[in-house]
């Protein structure tokens, strides 16, 4: 009855589709819970005819270790600028 695993899909270009929010609450970690997910999302998107793709923070180490595992390959590092909406604690900005 609690969510311990997640993933989704995001943003959609042509002939694309992005995996995202993958993660796994830290008790349930090493399971292979994300793994099942993100192969399980990009089949489905495969299947639908797009190419799956995802990103991830060049420290989050775990997560591209596992990204690549499953056949993921790295095409090109980006910087992203954080904003937050004035006024808002960090713990509330995304």
């Amino acid at each position: 009855g609690r969510l311990i695993a997640m993933a989704g899909e995001r943003l959609r270009p042509p002939g694309w589709t992005e995996i995202s929010a993958v993660c796994t609450h830290p008790d349930h970690r090493g399971r292979g819970l994300a793994t099942r997910l993100v192969r399980a999302i990009a089949a489905g998107i495969r299947g639908r005819g797009d190419t799956p793709f995802l990103h991830a923070s060049a420290t989050n180490v775990t997560a591209i270790r596992l990204y690549e595992s499953i056949g993921f390959t790295p095409r090109r590092r980006r910087n992203f600028l954080q904003v937050r909406t004035p006024g808002a604690a960090p713990e509330q900005t995304a």
